[in-house]
């Protein structure tokens, strides 16, 4: 007589006594079988301990949201962008919508690790993403998701936590559901693999009425990451990014509003597009790396967007001197901006051709001293504003000799350094609430040193340094 008996592991089940434990959700895998010949017994059965993949959540599925996780997880292998999508908006919705917390996890590991063990390392080694606003009322809302690509006994696994420090108002929830749709837009721009991007401007555009801050963070554990770290911070003093990846490191800060009455938004985006064009100079003279470019520039015009027409205007000054002024400025608020970033070239061949290392930062700052009295008899509250911009390059770009690939190692080929710093300030001054000074000063000084490597040794240098100036009266455009 044959024998025959099922061998194999049952899913734990998500209700009864077992819904307080992790939800497994195994992968189907056939059962094994013990095949006895010659014996009337019934053999004993035995149990083994799955060994394919397996999936667990630390809470029952079923809501929307883990509905998306799912979907995100099953291309675990994919950008960040794909693991992300979707979920911070449906975070924020649900928070609109319902209030309160919410908290879920879900990892896919080796049968034979015990669920409980995957879940608790599910952060470990994680890219990490968080958003923290506060409202005007102060209360702070704390939103993460967590991308494991793979760490200890987890293959892959996604973990998001949502929580409120107090119960919010229905303003204030209907302020944060804005959000939603312009946090997706911002996760999928820094999610790409091949070069993250930034798409603020939805995010940016909160509703200061309601919400005092906005900080987004992202951290990765990996140094080779396309996106290692980002910082976002916005409040009513000043707007940051801060941005590192292979294609470098950008940094700026911009204050939140312009010193004067607002400028008119078409000399506004002149300005941005002028300081666009300077950028574009600085990265072709620089040989800085496309995608660095890329990211400064959606810094730069994206932050400055998000200013709008903001102004803080001189509470002694009159507005009719500060309307004289401002169209006299470039209507931007004060900035700083940093980027630092490696580039590397390959020639017709394929052979790496040019190696280059840049530095690049650029800076303005507005002062306003106050020449005339304000508030007496006759007074009026006359200014002089002094606006100062600055620019410093810094870069060393090696070329190979010839058309085969650079000899770094063997020190052979041309080096050109880089030195550029150019200063502007414009002035402007009243008496008597007319304008009687308004002049601009441009100043640009370079530097630059080639030199010929022959087994480490410069065998032919020369440099070839280069100054400018020039000052413009602004009046006679005046009268």
């Amino acid at each position: 007589m044959t024998t025959v008996s099922a061998l194999g592991s049952t899913p734990w089940a998500a209700s009864g006594a077992l819904a307080r434990q992790p939800v497994a959700e195994a992968t189907a895998t056939p059962p094994s079988t013990v095949l006895q010949l010659g014996r009337s017994e019934t053999a004993s059965a035995v149990y083994d301990r799955p060994t394919g993949p397996t999936r667990s959540w630390a809470s029952a599925p079923g809501d929307a949201i883990s509905s998306l996780m799912q979907r995100n997880a099953a291309n675990g292998t994919g950008s960040l962008g794909s693991q992300w999508r979707g979920l911070g908006g449906a975070l924020l919705t649900r928070l609109a919508e319902q209030g309160g917390g919410y908290r879920q996890t879900l990892v896919q590991h080796a049968g034979g690790v015990a669920a409980s063990d995957a879940l608790a390392s599910a952060r470990d080694s994680a890219v990490t993403l968080q958003l923290r606003i506060r409202t005007q009322s102060g209360t702070t809302v704390e939103l993460s998701i967590a991308v494991n690509r793979g760490s200890g006994p987890v293959q892959n696994g996604l973990q998001v936590d949502m929580r409120s420090s107090s119960a919010l108002s229905d303003a204030e929830r209907q302020a944060l559901g804005a959000l939603a749709e312009g946090f997706d837009q911002a996760l999928a721009g820094l999610g790409r693999t091949d070069a993250p991007q930034l798409d603020l401007a939805g995010l940016l555009a909160y509703d200061d009425e309601q919400l005092s801050s906005l900080e987004l963070t992202v951290r990765s554990p990996q140094a080779d990451a396309p996106l290692r770290n980002f910082s976002l911070q916005a409040n009513a003093r000043e707007k940051r990014i801060d941005m590192q990846g292979t294609a470098g490191h950008v940094s700026l800060r911009l204050d939140a509003a312009v010193p004067l009455a607002a400028a008119s938004e078409d000399v506004r985006q002149a300005s941005i597009a002028q300081y666009l064009a300077q950028f574009d100079a600085a990265a072709d003279h620089g040989h800085i790396g496309a995608e660095l470019v890329a990211q400064l520039r959606q810094a730069f015009a994206q932050l400055h967007g998000a200013n709008g027409d903001q102004a803080q205007p001189l509470d002694s000054t009159p507005s009719a001197v500060q309307n004289q002024v401002a169209p006299l400025l470039n209507g931007l608020a004060d900035f700083e901006l940093r980027i630092e970033g490696e580039s590397r070239k390959t020639n017709q061949n394929g052979y790496l051709s040019e190696v280059s290392q840049a530095r690049y930062g650029v800076a303005q700052q507005t002062s306003v001293q106050r020449t005339g009295g304000a508030g007496a008899r006759g007074a009026t509250g006359d200014i002089t504003v002094t606006q100062t911009r600055s620019a410093v390059l810094q870069a060393q770009v090696l070329r190979a000799l010839g058309e085969a690939e650079i000899d770094l190692k063997g020190g052979n080929y041309r080096r050109t350094d880089i030195d550029d710093e150019s200063r502007g300030k414009t002035t402007v001054a009243t008496v008597q609430g007319r304008i009687v000074r308004a002049d601009a000063e441009q100043a640009h000084r370079q530097l630059l040193t080639y030199a010929k490597l022959l087994n480490h040794r410069a065998v032919e240098t020369h440099t070839e340094p280069r100054e400018r100036h020039q000052r413009e009266d602004l009046l006679p455009g005046l009268r």
